[in-house]
């Protein structure tokens, strides 16, 4: 009688387990990407990398500050 009592307490016990790792593989599976990136864009006179929202455009030419943007308009 024990012994029957401990299978069925051991198969509850790997029930309990498969089902716990089964709802953290899944929960794993439904986060959305932390901090969705932005488009990067390279400045048409230095050549330094930044975002799209922090640039400045002029006729399809990203730049990284306005002196940038006189500079290469001009030369």
């Amino acid at each position: 009688m024990a012994k029957i009592i401990l299978l069925v307490l051991g198969l509850l016990l790997a029930y309990w387990i498969l089902k716990t790792y089964r709802r953290r593989v899944g929960r794993g599976d439904a986060r959305p990407p932390a901090g969705a990136g932005e488009d990067m864009v390279k400045c048409a006179r230095c050549g330094v990398h930044l975002p799209r929202s922090e640039s400045l455009t002029t006729r399809g030419h990203f730049y990284c500050s306005p002196e940038h943007q006189r500079e290469h308009r001009a030369g």
